[in-house]
């Protein structure tokens, strides 16, 4: 490992956040547009995003856990990234589901 400048989990991370971000800025940038052309219409349909509350609650106890999980050993250092990722996977599916629509 002395030639390597970041670790093998290191590099996928970024590799696999990378492409996560890609998705992410396609859809929010989608939506952004979608949401200039249709700012002068009325809202119409149901919320879809009812669970929203439930997944903020459930995500600040993950981050808690993953941050107490550091103290059991040093692999679960990347349990931090992955909620992150997952967050952003998450935003990225309603940005989806909003263009989608």
């Amino acid at each position: 490992m002395r030639g390597q400048l970041v670790s093998t989990g290191t590099t996928i991370t970024i590799i696999v956040g990378l492409i996560i971000a890609a998705f992410y800025l396609r859809y929010m940038w989608a939506a952004l547009q979608q949401t200039v052309q249709t700012r002068d219409e009325p809202d119409e349909g149901v919320d879809r995003y009812h669970f929203g509350l439930v997944g903020a609650v459930i995500s600040v106890f993950a981050s808690s856990a993953a941050i107490a999980a550091y103290g059991l050993g040093a692999a679960f250092l990347y349990a931090g990234p992955l909620l992150a990722l997952l967050s952003a996977v998450a935003v990225a599916r309603c940005l989806y589901q909003e263009v989608e629509k």
